[in-house]
């Protein structure tokens, strides 16, 4: 199942194009690293499915990065190193991904890596031999709650079936049906275990419904979860062709409670025509679209260093993600001392400030993380969203949603 969530993004309208399959960009200052008595830069790899077949609507995540980047080098950086941020495009092509990830890591000499892939499984146990951790960005990959050396900054997959189940339930509904992508294996790979899920909590799933993002209706799948007796349906695809579906169930008379994937998450929602039931979204970390001070200092830096993020159509809680991973980047900075008292940053003081992660939630952006060190590392709580009359709320509050241990 370690890619079914990633992949209902997989086919968001539009490619981010970098000019080629491998980019660099340094946002360090200029001298801020190799001059004579110049501390010395952290170096950051961020990996990305920016472009190719497997594209996972990541489009604005390079640029909320970088933006985090530039504006913790304005403030002199961490502990008067500058980050120097060093992008790679595998365009969803695993032996790129590898290639890249083994040149970060033996010619850039990172000592931390930006997880923006669905390639990761492919060089995960290179990096944990390596020592070099990766930390976060978009953690619903299987390698975030199985390997020790990747580290999330939400909640992770293994509680992505419990969380679905969870959320059918406040929707009021025991019997839905699921839309899932017919473009990548990996949405198939999920129907079983949500099914298994779903008979442990009471619910069954009553219709099993391949869409493809090409198809021109989907009227016939909605007619067939509506003849199976569901009362709610949960779409794993790409936020276009959510709406599309919930639009063509509509058109038909049928008005199912509708639980979403919260990765998708966007403003567009809001606007979408015929929407006028209750929508349930289960999202990793914290809702872009609600107001509290990590959220307004957040929405300050980016609309000063990625001025017009925001405002993309393709802006919403993915990109969020990579803000998220960049503070728990420098939450686990401090507690491990990294480059403090003239020393040189290295990937094993990160390493021992990350595994010192016991609790936080970065300010209220992310679920309470536990980190131990030698250990995998899931997150197992997640919030809710609800969609109801063209506007986003949190109905269970602030507090996230946790599975049951």
């Amino acid at each position: 199942m370690g890619k079914f969530r990633r992949s209902t993004a997989s086919f968001v309208a539009g490619l981010m194009m970098v000019g080629g399959a491998v980019v660099a960009l340094s946002v360090s200052a200029p001298g801020a690293a190799g001059a004579s008595g110049a501390k010395s830069p952290i170096k950051i790899g961020e990996v990305c499915a920016c472009t190719g077949p497997l594209a996972s609507g990541v489009q604005d995540i390079p640029a909320v990065y970088k933006a985090w980047v530039a504006s913790v080098n304005a403030t002199g950086g961490i502990n008067g190193h500058k980050i120097d941020l060093i992008f790679k495009d595998d365009a969803s092509n695993p032996a790129t991904s590898v290639a890249e990830v083994h040149t970060l890591v033996q010619t850039d000499h990172v000592l931390a890596i930006a997880d923006e892939t669905d390639n990761d499984l492919a060089w995960a146990s290179y990096v944990q031999q390596q020592n070099v951790p990766v930390i976060g960005v978009t953690t619903s990959t299987q390698p975030f709650y199985s390997n020790a050396g990747f580290y999330p900054e939400g909640q992770t997959e293994d509680s992505l079936f419990y969380g679905i189940t969870d959320a059918v339930k406040q929707a009021g509904g025991t019997k839905f049906a699921l839309f899932y992508c017919a473009e990548a294996v990996q949405c198939q790979e999920g129907i079983a275990p949500l099914v298994a899920q779903a008979k442990t909590v009471g619910e069954s799933v009553v219709a099993t419904l391949q869409v493809s993002a090409s198809a021109p209706s989907y009227t016939a799948q909605c007619l067939a979860a509506q003849q199976a007796g569901a009362t709610v349906i949960f779409t794993a695809d790409a936020q276009t062709v959510d709406e599309k579906i919930i639009q063509d169930c509509y058109a038909q008379g049928f008005k199912p409670k509708v639980v979403i994937d919260g990765e998708v998450l966007l403003p567009s929602f809001t606007t979408t025509a015929g929407i006028n039931q209750a929508t349930y979204f289960t999202v990793p970390n914290f809702p872009y679209f609600v107001s509290t001070p990590a959220i307004k200092a957040m929405n300050k830096t980016l609309d000063k260093y990625a001025p017009g993020v925001r405002k993309d159509v393709n802006y919403g809680e993915l990109p969020v993600e990579a803000w998220i991973s960049g503070k728990m980047f420098q939450a686990a900075a401090q507690l491990g001392h990294l480059g403090a008292n003239g020393k040189a940053p290295t990937s094993a003081a990160l390493t021992k400030g990350l595994d010192s992660l016991h609790g936080t939630t970065l300010g209220g952006l992310a679920p309470p993380l536990n980190f131990t060190a030698g250990k995998p590392h899931p997150v197992d709580c997640w919030y809710y969203a609800l969609l109801k009359n063209g506007k986003y709320s949190t109905p269970l509050g602030l507090t996230p949603s946790c599975a049951p241990k």
